[in-house]
């Protein structure tokens, strides 16, 4: 289980992430910040950014933590614009965990291995399907039944 220590600097990026980009409308914002944190993750490589070319308050040096971040943007951000139902998110999510627990999942650079899988992580991509859901509610928009997976 996540600790209370992990959970409160996780909210502390979420929130600093979400002003940081406060003036984009919702569920863009949260498609940005899902990409942000993506070149955050991948400084330098595929014409990314560096890292020192981030607002210092956004960054944790625990990769663990920029993905459990990430990963709450992800499933917020695809969730809450209608481009996966939640149930299909949730179900793709855990495939993802079980191939990081057996050690299948690949990397999306390969030049850096997938970070180890934290229960951290797992939370906060159920987090990011409530609040995703709670943004679809919101903009009266409606999930398909089922979307095709995404590709990478």
């Amino acid at each position: 289980m996540a600790t209370a220590t992990e959970v409160a600097r996780f909210r502390e990026l979420v929130k600093n992430w979400t002003l940081y980009r406060a003036s984009l409308p919702v569920p863009a914002r949260y498609e940005q910040i899902r990409i942000d944190l993506k070149q955050v993750r991948n400084p330098g490589w595929g014409g990314n950014p560096a890292l020192a070319s981030w607002p210092p308050h956004l960054i944790d040096p625990d990769p663990a933590m920029v993905a459990a971040v990430e990963h709450y943007f992800l499933a917020r951000a695809w969730v809450g614009a209608g481009k996966f139902p939640a149930w299909q998110m949730l179900a793709m999510s855990a495939i993802y965990d079980a191939g990081k627990m057996i050690g299948v999942t690949p990397p999306h650079n390969p030049n850096q291995p997938t970070t180890q899988l934290t229960s951290l992580q797992i939370w906060a991509k159920a987090e990011g399907v409530r609040d995703g859901s709670n943004d679809l509610r919101s903009s009266g928009k409606v999930a398909p039944l089922v979307a095709a997976p995404p590709t990478y």
